[in-house]
């Protein structure tokens, strides 16, 4: 299929959101270029960039595969990925990164994977840490779900990476993305995509992940934000999937999570949450001796980083790495 025509019909959405990442995204970009499978769209959102990474993107803007857009005022990451997500045209869509590549066949690798597993509606693939030059460090950390039942759930296993894939047709069947889950939204989708479709793994490390020396997600509030989102988005599936047969913590497990998320809610100063999650974690399991006793211990051993963060600048862009 000649490209021309491949544009206005593609298989394969690319989702790129952009903000600030000028010295990266050309990269991102020709990696979607360089790939061995040619049926696909790449559907770029800026956020209002205040540096040169909307003139990076015209200049590839010659490709007909290549869909830019930039959003009138600020959205965030999560606003800019729904907005992705309408403009996309294929059937089959994955997030990349502006900051981030693909290997040159991953989107053939993940194509194939979708159209042999049709009940899967939910693909993602192994990744790779690499330094700031993308050069590759160490392997990522993911693996396939259990084939225990109760088991099978990425409440229990924290294992899919930054390559999600995804059929439009199933996220539709979600609630899709959400404003409270800053930093997390990643695994938000992936707990409620299991909760409608299948997930498959490609064991593969398909997705180049950049690690910069400057990163945010060394800030403690920030660190805090992300880990305290994703035990929220875990006790919002768990409300979702009471009464339901899809593999589910128990009550003393949920109480168990939102324990250990106390301190990391205190790090972010989200006094709020703090309160919520204290009082679920009792309501789930008033005995929950273990639960107090981690909370203390963990509490004690962080309380000396938290003393150390206070009067410093907590305030942090949502496009940061996670």
């Amino acid at each position: 299929m000649h490209r021309d025509q491949v544009g206005e019909s593609p298989r394969f959405s690319v989702l790129m959101a952009s903000y600030n990442n000028a010295p990266y995204i050309a990269v991102a970009v020709e990696s979607v270029i360089n790939q061995t499978f040619k049926e696909w769209e790449l559907v770029i959102v800026d956020d209002c960039s205040t540096d040169d990474s909307v003139e990076v993107v015209e200049a590839y803007l010659s490709d007909p595969r290549i869909r830019f857009f930039r959003n009138s005022s600020n959205l965030g990451y999560i606003g800019t990925l729904r907005r992705l997500i309408e403009e996309s045209r294929a059937d089959i869509l994955g997030i990349l990164d502006s900051d981030d590549a693909l290997t040159s066949n991953a989107l053939q690798r993940m194509y194939e994977a979708h159209i042999e597993n049709p009940h899967c509606g939910f693909v993602y693939s192994n990744f790779v840490y690499c330094d700031e030059d993308l050069r590759p460090v160490e392997k990522g950390f993911c693996t396939a779900l259990p084939r225990i039942p109760e088991q099978k759930t990425i409440l229990r296993h924290d294992i899919v990476g930054p390559f999600r894939t995804f059929r439009k047709d199933a996220y539709l069947r979600t609630p899709g993305y959400d404003d409270d889950i800053l930093y997390a939204e990643d695994k938000d989708l992936t707990l409620k995509m299991e909760e409608v479709t299948e997930l498959l793994y490609v064991d593969e490390p398909l997705y180049l992940y950049r690690v910069l020396r400057n990163s945010q997600s060394h800030d403690p509030a920030k660190k805090g934000t992300m880990k305290s989102s994703f035990c929220l988005a875990k006790y919002k599936a768990f409300k979702r999937r009471l009464g339901t047969d899809i593999p589910n913590l128990t009550d003393k497990e949920m109480s168990d999570q939102l324990f250990l998320a106390v301190p990391h809610c205190i790090k972010a100063r989200n006094w709020k949450r703090t309160g919520f999650f204290l009082l679920e974690a009792v309501r789930l399991s008033p005995l929950n001796i273990r639960g107090w006793s981690t909370l203390v211990l963990r509490g004690l051993k962080s309380l000396p980083r938290m003393l150390g963060q206070r009067g410093r600048n907590a305030k942090f862009h949502e496009y940061g790495k996670h």
